[in-house]
């Protein structure tokens, strides 16, 4: 008898075990994109995380630069708010570097932005 207790004690355990071994899901971040997208989303993740050095570009105006900017950084969450500071890429950024700046911070955070108007 105590063996049968010990081998349905034995069993419980490690059933539940099992079925106890996963992880919860949801949350997490928003897919990677794959194709072309993918090139823009990774060129946007190294300017957003700063491995990418930026120089001062001289072909620009940093005055919409510095909007664009301002305008990710409030849409960003209140966490990452304080760890960058996208304002201060203003006048370093190429037009393709900003555009997958915007495009990493659409996915990665799931932001809508307005629709650019066009001329």
């Amino acid at each position: 008898m105590k063996k049968l207790i010990k081998i349905l004690i034995l069993n419980l355990l490690l059933i539940t075990g099992v079925y106890a071994s996963g992880g919860i899901g949801g949350g997490g971040i928003a897919n990677i994109p794959q194709g072309q997208d993918r090139e823009k989303y990774h060129l946007g993740k190294a300017v957003y995380n700063q491995d990418i050095t930026l120089e001062k570009q001289t072909n620009i105006k940093q005055i919409d630069q510095e909007e664009r900017l301002e305008y990710l950084q409030g849409s960003l969450p209140n966490t990452e708010k304080r760890r960058v500071n996208l304002p201060d890429f203003a006048g370093k950024l190429t037009e393709e570097q900003l555009q997958a700046l915007e495009y990493f911070i659409q996915v990665r955070f799931n932001v809508k932005l307005p629709e650019k108007k066009k001329e």
